[in-house]
């Protein structure tokens, strides 16, 4: 039969006194320190993950207004072209408008004084003809009648035009 030996039950007996010290003094210190690390690193996970959503959000703003200014920027360029437009369209028709004026100008000018020329050569065709018309009779009749009566009708000519 067994014989139960005191040494043994000893053994085991210091084994459970053992177990349940190191359990209250060492273990359950132990576990309580992991525990309060793994609430200290989740607690810091959840804080890099809200950080991580903060700044993902914040992103997303960035770019809205990115894309807002863009948006303007566009709005901007086209309107500066538009007037830029507008201004070259005004300042050629403003040109255009000085060109023809000055082209009127000086067609009214050179018909001035193609007038004055024209009025200089025939009078001073009138005035050969004049010249001619003395010496020719002056030749033909030294008496001068017929150039008297030769001035007499071109004084009446010139004061009927007068």
């Amino acid at each position: 039969m067994l014989r139960l030996d005191w040494n043994l039950a000893f053994t085991v007996l210091n084994l459970l006194i053992w177990y349940a010290l190191i359990r209250f003094f060492l273990f359950k210190p132990v576990n309580k320190i992991i525990s309060k690390r793994e609430e200290a690193i989740n607690a810091r996970y959840d804080d890099a993950r809200k950080l991580q959503d903060e700044a993902q959000a914040e992103k997303e703003k960035c770019e809205q207004f990115q894309a807002q200014i863009e948006e303007e920027k566009t709005k901007v360029m086209a309107q500066a072209q538009e007037s830029a437009r507008a201004e070259y369209d005004q300042i050629v028709s403003d040109a255009k408008k000085k060109a023809a004026s000055i082209v009127d100008a000086s067609k009214k000018d050179a018909e001035l004084q193609k007038q004055k020329i024209i009025g200089k050569a025939e009078q001073e065709i009138r005035s050969l003809i004049l010249d001619a018309a003395v010496k020719t009779m002056q030749s033909e009749h030294s008496d001068g009648a017929l150039y008297d009566q030769f001035l007499t009708k071109a004084g009446e000519t010139t004061h009927e035009e007068a």
